[in-house]
């Protein structure tokens, strides 16, 4: 890629930043992200350029990174940071404008430099309080990324079309008019029967706001960071009797769904859409919600704290197999209203090729 009179290969061209997508997922938004790429960025009428704000996961073979984006789109030109971080800076600098994918928690110095250009910004989280999870809960510690509050207020004023993308209306600490709802899509594939087993499932990274620590005492599987569990286990003096860890890798969700286990824990509090929510009910699992987490539905296991998550998981239990089945499938049912990738991609496109 050669940029010659801020053009990119001979075309002018829109730079979109992100810190994760292709075999980088470790969440959600790098779940979106890779959404993007395959049903967004082969439609949008400007040259798209990715920048991912990382350097190259050492994991896998730089072949099969490369192979992951060809799947989801070939055409696509992508650049690490790690590769070159002055030329990544300078092809941002050179863009026409800068869509932001994902990776507004903290300021970085190449989007400081260029804030008159920012177009977008997908509002993933709320930061503010994901900040205060821990004194939600009456935790002494709080586990989470790094996140500048300041900086979340400041990239949704700078961004021309900024958009939230949780099932509820944003509502973030400061009242934006321009900000915009998107929510997030989940396509249920699966549709698989309930599981007749009792030990409770948890694939998410351990932060605060998704409160692991509900788990203790409760014979469980989680599939997440072996390095969180132990700051839980250090830090908090969390109980992990009971528990069997699966490192987290995204290939291998698939195969964490289909195990023996029946029960999500998904109470996870100021969640903004619920990926894995989606995924347990799409794998025939019943969760276990938090109170306030899309509170349209009249759905009786929710919880908020240690002991009465203990309490519901007690109450499912003792459900049937015909009762389990009834919970899910209707919940099941009735999220399909959120698989609407077309509306999605319609409302996105609409936004990037204005």
């Amino acid at each position: 890629m050669r940029i010659i009179n801020g053009r990119l290969d001979g075309k002018i061209y829109d730079a979109y930043y992100s810190t994760g997508g292709g075999t980088l997922v470790g969440g959600g938004s790098d779940v979106w992200v890779n959404h993007w790429i395959k049903e967004i960025s082969p439609h949008l009428e400007v040259q798209p350029v990715l920048l991912i704000h990382r350097i190259r996961p050492t994991d896998t073979t730089i072949e099969e990174q490369d192979k992951v984006f060809k799947e989801l789109n070939p055409n696509l030109k992508v650049l690490w940071q790690g590769d070159d971080i002055h030329y990544f800076g300078s092809v941002l600098k050179s863009a026409r404008r800068i869509n932001i994918l994902h990776g507004y928690y903290a300021p970085h110095k190449y989007i400081i430099d260029n804030k008159d250009k920012i177009h977008s910004t997908a509002v993933h989280c709320n930061v503010n309080k994901n900040l205060k999870a821990n004194v939600k809960l009456g935790l002494e510690h709080s586990r989470h990324f790094y996140m500048d509050p300041r900086w979340e207020d400041e990239i949704v004023k700078l961004s021309k079309y900024p958009f939230w993308i949780g099932i509820d209306s944003p509502d973030l600490e400061n009242q934006h008019d321009h900000l915009l709802h998107i929510p997030n899509f989940y396509e249920f594939k699966h549709n698989l029967d309930v599981t007749d087993n009792n030990k409770v499932g948890f694939a998410s990274r351990m932060e605060t706001r998704k409160c692991p620590h509900y788990l203790q005492r409760i014979p469980s599987v989680l599939c997440t960071e072996s390095k969180d569990v132990h700051w839980w286990v250090k830090s908090l003096n969390c109980d992990i009797r009971g528990w069997k860890i699966y490192k987290f890798n995204y290939k291998m969700l698939d195969k964490f769904y289909r195990l023996n286990w029946g029960i999500s824990h998904s109470a996870h509090i100021y969640e903004p859409f619920g990926y894995s929510i989606f995924q347990a009910l799409d794998y025939g699992k019943i969760p276990i919600l938090s109170r306030d987490w899309y509170t349209d539905i009249d759905y009786p296991y929710r919880a908020f704290g240690m002991h009465e998550f203990y309490h519901e998981w007690k109450r499912v239990c003792e459900l049937s197999v015909e009762a389990r089945r009834e919970w899910v499938f209707l919940l099941r049912e009735y999220f399909k209203k959120y698989d609407d990738k077309k509306r999605w991609t319609e409302q996105l496109l609409e936004i990037y090729n204005k």
